[in-house]
This record gives structure tokens, sequence and C-alpha cells, in this order.
């Protein structure tokens, strides 16, 4: 009998290290519009086989630790880094061997996850690079465009940088010292001995785009770039070049009015009609409070929210709950992206209450419900009441990807444990309840592995007390669902003998 689990167990081992595949991927690389489907299943079915060559034709898991950070750099560098691209996107690194400093360091990231090497992330200037082992090794990973720097070159670059901050969001900076101005560029930029986690590494991937697109005078799509990498990370960074972007833009459409905030006040306090002006306001309020959220100055941003209230023209109802809305969902991110989870939700819960309909509250709660709920204990008997709880609560989370993933891993691990546990009445009661969940939810690489979990488990509990017909018929219907299922159709070859 052990040795027809073994495949099982084998199989279950391998789905396990592709949900954390399937998790960074979808950080990389979120929503579920046919391209980007399209675009994470190419990169998880050659970033999986590239690991599993890896682990074949290396032996990694034999060597020592630095060995296997030689082995996987130099293959990565091999096979995928050959071309160096500013604007590289993951997939170039499989489709044409095109690379960037992000994509490099992201690549090279999953590598080392997938065999238990410990990394942190830098940015240097117009570099990302890993320390991989930072507790022992220190091994210094860098992209092999990577070239020796001149100290002259590092300062123009720096000079360069102050001048776009004193052309977006420091207009009245003064002169600085050399020494003011370097700390100046890292509180505005990145700072080469501040490590950075996965997922801010995914935001520099974004941030890198924007400046190629930038540089192309592509202004829209930095925008677009700009506004994915603020979705995982809130730096200053981001929002200078945003607005640098804005203002290109602006200066091609002259139909922009001129001036400041408070000259903008100043007019509609003079002409309470115009429609255009309450407009622009809201606009520099909002620049202004993304600045502040990115600084983690919350007070600052609560009080600029008051001063504007309180400049606003009598009688302005109407424009005050539109600013203080978008405090609060800003303020939302900000909590959301800073780990402050209980203050999230319960602005989360106010603001879905108001509007339930708003995309940027449900996806916040989405992922709050998701991240409670994956912090819940395996197997504890509380997560299907809160997943079932939930979904009422929050009517829309049913159709969310991962929360269905979640759903069918607990259905299933019930089914394949009240079957070991020799009690057929009850597992057959939970196994119609996965077919339920089923019949909602589209299959995916995770839920086949669910699917597997649940038609093996009862499979393997018939096979067990000798009913041959029965495991033959609960491995066809597992096969209904995820018809090439390399298990199950070894299955049924070893089955039909009975």
């Amino acid at each position: 009998m052990k040795y027809l689990l073994l495949p099982l167990l084998l199989c279950l081992a391998t789905g396990l290290r592709a949900d954390v595949l399937s998790t960074r991927l979808r950080l990389l690389l979120p929503g579920d519009d046919p391209a980007t489907v399209n675009e994470r299943q190419f990169l998880y079915q050659r970033i999986d086989q590239l690991f599993t060559r890896l682990e074949e034709e290396e032996r990694l898991s034999r060597k020592s630790t630095s060995k296997q950070i030689t082995r996987i750099v130099s293959r990565l560098q091999r096979e995928l880094f050959r071309t160096f691209a500013a604007d590289a996107r993951l997939d170039d690194a499989f489709r044409t061997s095109r690379y960037s400093d992000a994509t490099a360091a992201i690549l090279t990231a999953l590598a080392f996850e997938r065999f238990q090497i410990d990394f942190n992330g830098y940015v240097d200037h117009w570099e990302a690079f890993l320390v991989a082992d930072p507790e022992g090794k220190k091994v210094v990973v860098r992209s092999p465009s990577t070239k020796k720097r001149k100290e002259t070159v590092v300062q123009a670059y720096q000079r360069d940088y102050l001048a776009l901050i004193r052309g977006t969001v420091e207009p009245r900076l003064p002169s600085l010292t050399e020494e003011q101005a370097e700390a100046l560029f890292y509180r505005y930029y990145y700072s080469p001995h501040r490590a950075l986690s996965f997922g801010q590494l995914s935001a520099y991937l974004q941030y890198r785009r924007a400046q190629d697109a930038y540089q192309r005078k592509d202004y829209p799509a930095c925008q677009v770039l700009l506004d994915a990498a603020l979705a995982r990370e809130e730096r200053p960074a981001f929002l200078v070049l945003r607005r640098a972007a804005e203002l290109q833009l602006a200066a091609a459409n002259r139909s922009t009015v001129a001036g400041d905030v408070a000259e903008f006040f100043q007019q509609w306090a003079e002409d309470p009609t115009n429609r255009y002006l309450p407009a622009a306001i809201l606009q520099h309020y909002d620049q202004q409070q993304r600045l502040f959220f990115a600084q983690n100055q919350v007070t600052a941003a609560t009080a600029l929210l008051e001063e504007y209230l309180e400049r606003a023209p009598a009688g302005q109802a109407a424009w005050g709950v539109a600013i203080r809305k978008l405090h609060q969902l800003r303020l939302l991110n900000h909590y959301h992206t800073a780990g402050r989870l209980d203050l999230a939700k319960s602005i989360a819960d106010t603001l879905y209450r108001q509007d339930p309909a708003n995309p940027t509250v449900r996806y916040v709660l989405g992922e709050l419900v998701i991240a409670n709920l994956r912090g819940t204990r395996p197997g504890d008997p509380d997560f299907l009441r809160s997943a079932e709880t939930a979904a009422a609560n929050y009517p829309f989370i049913r159709q969310q990807d991962r929360f269905a993933d979640l759903l069918l891993r607990e259905q299933a691990w019930k089914v394949r444990d009240l079957y070991a546990s020799d009690r057929p009445d009850l597992a057959s009661i939970a196994l119609e309840a996965f077919r339920k969940s089923l019949q909602d939810t589209p299959l995916g690489r995770e839920r086949s592995l669910w699917t597997l979990t649940a038609f093996a488990a009862a499979s393997n509990y018939h096979f067990r007390i000798e009913d041959y017909h029965g495991a033959r018929h609960y491995v066809e219907e597992g096969l209904r669902h995820t018809p090439e299922d390399s298990y199950l159709l070894h299955r049924r070859a070893v089955l039909a003998r009975y």
C-alpha cells in the first residue's frame, strides 16, 4: 500500500512548492484578464521546468550553500541573461534571453527561494542586486551587465535626480551642501544599504520599466507602470517620477491651467461654479498626501486634509465628501502596504458600507480576508466557518481566485482526513461539499492539486477496503475535472488490473 501512495506524496510535496511559486507570480503579475493569466502560466511552466533541470542536472540538494549559489547564478546567466534591455519583462528572459537588472534579480530570487537560500535585495542607484546567504557567506549577486562604476558617474546621476526633485515635488528647494544633497537623494530614492523584500523588488521592476518609458517619452505608459509599483509599495521615488510624467503630459496639453494651489483656491473663491478648479485642487492634494504617506507621515497627511477643507469656499459639501473619501482610500492603501492590517480592515469595512462596488476597497478586503485565512492553522475546524462568514459578509470574495483555492484546499484536506480516519459516512458528505465548490470555480493549477487530493483519498480508501469498483469510480471522477493529471492516469492504469 505504501508504494501505491508514494507517487501521491511526491505529487503533494511538489504541489506545495508550486503554491509558493504561483503566489509569487500572482504578486508579480496580478489580475485575471486573459493576457495576464496566459503570461503567468507561461512563466510558471518555464520557471518550474528550469528548477527541475537545476535539481536533476546540477544536483543542488547535495551541494553546499556556496556551490548552490554559484551553480544557480551560472545557469541563469548562461541560459536567460544574455542581452541587457532596460524595458525587459520577466518572460523576455525565456523568449529572447533579454533581461534587465530588475528581472535578473527577481528570477534569481525565485531560484534562491526554491532551493531555500536566504537573500536580501538592494537597489544601488541604477542597479538592483542580491546578497545571498546574508548571515553566512554574504555572496553579492549582480547582473551580467554590471560594470565598475566611476564616482563622477554616480555624482552626475544624483545631480540629475535632484534636478528632477526640484522640478516636481520640491520646487522651492534651497541651495544644498554636498552632504545635504546626498541625504535628500537617498530620502527620495533608494538607499543601497537598506534591504528590500521580494514584494519591494517586484515594485522596483515596475519602476525600472517606468524609467525606461519616461526616457522614451511614453508618459502614459510610465504612469501605468508607476501605479502598478505604488500598488505594491509606497515610495517617494515612484511619486517623483509620476509627477514628472504628469507635468510632461500637461505641457503637451496646453488646455491645462497653470498655477499653484494658492492661486487655485483664490480663483475658486471668486468663481465657485468653476468645475476645473476643485478637480485641480483635489489632484494637487492627492499628490501631496501620497508623498506624505510614502514617507510614513500620516499625521502630516491628515493635517493637510484639514487645511484644504478649511480653505474651500462655503457650500462645497460634495467636494468635501470627495476629498475625505480620497484621503480614506489612500490611508487604506498605506496601512495595507505597511502591514497595519487591523487599521486597514477598519477603514475598508467603513468604505465598503459606503460604496460596496469600489474596486480598491474590494481588492484590499479580499487580501485581508485571505491573509487572515492563510494565518489559520491548516486543518483548523474554524477555517471553514471563517471562510463562510467572510463570504457572507463580502459576497464578491467568492469570485476571487485565491479565496477559492484556500476554500478548496481546506475542503480537500477534510475529505482526506475523514477517509484516513475510516469515516466514509462523513467523508462522503465532505466530498459532496467539495464537488459543489468545484462547480462554482474554474480549475487552475492549485485547484487541480486539491482535486487530486480529494478524489485520490476517496479512491485509496475504497482500494484499501477492496472495493475496486469504487476505487476506479473516484479516479474517473477526478479525471473528469483534471483529465491530464499524471498521478490519476497512473492510478487508472494500476486499478485496471483489479
